[in-house]
């Protein structure tokens, strides 16, 4: 505690140590606990904390001599900042969670954000062992994909088919080869059946299946029957989970896949968690399979995606992100039901898919109203043609030109309004 004896009365600089200790204590007991707040912090608590870790490095020790070639030398504070400072990254070139010798401060930030997010995820439901990763889904599948081979001299994957461009990349990305199981249709879903994936697994060597469980519609996936194909036989089994744990639909999914063969989860934090695009973390029953995927990143990593997921969990807290959860779902009822007044009104109809985030409506010049939607200034709807093979998850093409327009965590029910009376200008005028 700073010494202020002498500059003020005795009562006042007892009020002014105790102001500075309740303070302070908000931020020790976010180090002693380790856990997710249940209300969210200010943001300056949450800068204090940021700072005190970051005068821990080497860089902020002010009789330091600097002569290696790599000591966090920064040109301009614009720099500097935008790394919260932490200009040493996080990890070593062995092992991405291990202490970095000149990041004592980043070395313990990282680790608390590690036990925050575990402890987040388990206030969700989900009691799992977790690590935020510097990079983003695509990127951190990769990771994932290379430490299956290492461990099961994997070097193919079996690839229900998804419309999602990064896992496709990131399976080349790494060297392996891809095989496609198509999707079919039942209703007016898309599905992969589970008999074909099987058949998949019968023909290739050590394989790795990599299911979806986070959609545009019409697609949909059981990743529970999935995930029981592959404790059958034995096949390492990896889930993207995009935006995964925002709402309950998804969470209970993952709990029962959890009790059969599921080997890690991987999911977005700006999806999920509010940040910039640039982080992710993987999530997994497994400690010691998590362990492996941490040895598999070369080199230092930024420490900003780390920093942007503490940030979020610290201002969210728990209290926070379980109301923006119900809003979401709100906001969802909304769509549905404004999508369903104006399909009346329109002779086209929502398609019956299962999708707690999106909802898809048939539309002929789907493409067109959704260009339309984009000039006045709306983002996020997607317009795809029936012969678009990839934009509709089939490559056997689908029956319908359609618009899915999306909920996700975060909207609010005004948008949800806008969003209907732009649709109803454009198609009902």
């Amino acid at each position: 505690m700073l010494n202020i004896k002498n500059f003020l009365p005795k009562h006042m600089e007892d009020r002014g140590l105790l102001s500075l200790k309740e303070n302070i204590d908000i931020i020790n007991n976010i180090i002693e606990q380790r856990k997710v707040p249940k209300k969210g912090l200010k943001e300056e608590h949450i800068k204090l904390l940021l700072r005190i870790l970051s005068f821990m490095d080497t860089d902020k020790d002010p009789k330091v001599i600097q002569i290696g070639e790599r000591e966090g030398r920064v040109l301009t504070n614009l720099q500097r900042e935008s790394v919260f400072d932490f200009c040493h990254g996080v990890g070593r070139s062995g092992n991405l969670t291990d202490p970095q010798p000149k990041a004592p401060g980043a070395s313990i930030m990282y680790k608390l954000t590690n036990k925050i997010l575990e402890s987040f995820l388990k206030e969700l439901g989900l009691n799992v062992n977790a690590i935020a990763t510097p990079v983003a889904t695509g990127m951190s599948i990769g990771l994932v994909l290379s430490t299956v081979r290492k461990i099961y001299k994997s070097d193919v994957v079996i690839y229900p088919y998804a419309a999602h461009k990064s896992p496709i990349k990131a399976t080349s990305f790494v060297g392996f080869r891809m095989r496609i199981v198509d999707t079919e249709l039942f209703g007016d879903a898309l599905k992969v059946p589970v008999d074909n994936i099987e058949k998949a697994i019968k023909k290739e060597e050590n394989p790795v299946v990599l299911s979806t469980l986070t959609f545009f519609p019409p697609r949909e996936e059981d990743i529970v029957d999935i995930a029981k194909l592959c404790e059958e036989y034995d096949v390492p089994h990896i889930i993207n989970g995009a935006y995964a744990i925002q709402n309950t639909f998804y969470i209970d999914k993952l709990n029962k896949a959890f009790k059969y063969r599921v080997d890690a989860v991987v999911s977005s934090t700006d999806k999920n968690l509010f940040t910039p695009i640039g982080g992710a973390f993987i999530y997994t029953k497994n400690k010691k399979f998590l362990k492996e995927i941490s040895f598999t990143y070369p080199g230092r990593a930024s420490a900003n995606p780390i920093a942007n997921t503490l940030i979020s969990l610290l201002y969210l807290g728990v209290d926070k992100y379980k109301e923006l959860m119900k809003e979401q779902k709100r906001c969802k009822k909304l769509l549905d039901e404004q999508l369903e007044e104006l399909c009346k009104k329109i002779d086209e109809r929502v398609l019956k898919v299962k999708n707690p985030i999106s909802t898809a409506i048939t539309l002929k010049n789907s493409l067109d109203v959704a260009k339309k939607l984009y000039n006045l200034r709306v983002t996020g709807p997607r317009g795809v043609l029936g012969n678009d093979k990839f934009g509709t998850s089939c490559l056997k093409g689908y029956p319908y030109n359609y618009l899915v327009v999306n909920s996700a965590i975060g909207v609010k029910e005004e948008d949800i309004i806008k969003v209907i009376e732009k649709l109803k200008d454009i198609l009902l005028n």
